[in-house]
C-alpha cells in the first residue's frame, strides 16, 4: 500500500536579490517622483525587498497590502523587473466615445444650426449624431463632457 507522506517543514521563500541595473532604474523610479503613484510604490517595496527585509517591514515601508506584496514578489521573480512595475491591461468594455466621434460632436456642435432651433441642445446633439449615422447614441452628460473638453483645450 502506497503512503502519502507531507513534510512538516515550511517551504522557504525565494529572496529577492536585484541585479545592480534594475535597482539603479527603481532607485530612479523613487527618487524623481514623476511615475505614477503605483508604481513608484512597487519600485519601494522591491527595492526593500532585496534589502532582506520581511514581508510586515516591506509592506510598510511600500505602503502596499500582503496580497499586493505577494503578487509583487511573483511578478518580479517570474518576469523580471518590466513585469512587476507595470500595470496590466484591465478589464472592461471599451469607451463609447472615440476621438474620432469627440471630433465629429465638436464640429456639429460648431455647425450650422438646424432649421427652428434657436441653439444647439445636449439632446438635439444627440439625435443629431444619431440621424446623421456618426455613432451610437450616447448620453446627454456625455456630449456635456466632451464639449467641455474641447472648449477648455489649449489648442
Amino acid at each position: 500500500m502506497d503512503t502519502i507522506r507531507f513534510s512538516l517543514m515550511p517551504r522557504l521563500a525565494k529572496p529577492v536579490n536585484l541585479p545592480p541595473a534594475d535597482a539603479a532604474k527603481l532607485q530612479a523610479i523613487v527618487k524623481k517622483g514623476t511615475h505614477k503613484s503605483r508604481k513608484i510604490a512597487r519600485a519601494r517595496a522591491l527595492l526593500a525587498m532585496s534589502s532582506g527585509k520581511g514581508a510586515a517591514a516591506v509592506q510598510a515601508e511600500g505602503g502596499i497590502s500582503t496580497t499586493q506584496y505577494y503578487r509583487l514578489k511573483r511578478r518580479y521573480l517570474a518576469g523580471g523587473l518590466a513585469q512587476a512595475l507595470e500595470e496590466r491591461p484591465r478589464s472592461g468594455q471599451p469607451p463609447k466615445v472615440t476621438p474620432a466621434l469627440e471630433a465629429r460632436i465638436t464640429s456639429l456642435a460648431c455647425s450650422e444650426l438646424p432649421t427652428g432651433a434657436a441653439r444647439w441642445t445636449l439632446s438635439l446633439l444627440n439625435e443629431t449624431l444619431v440621424c446623421l449615422d456618426y455613432g451610437p447614441a450616447v448620453s446627454k452628460e456625455t456630449i456635456r463632457q466632451v464639449l467641455k473638453k474641447a472648449t477648455s483645450s489649449p489648442g
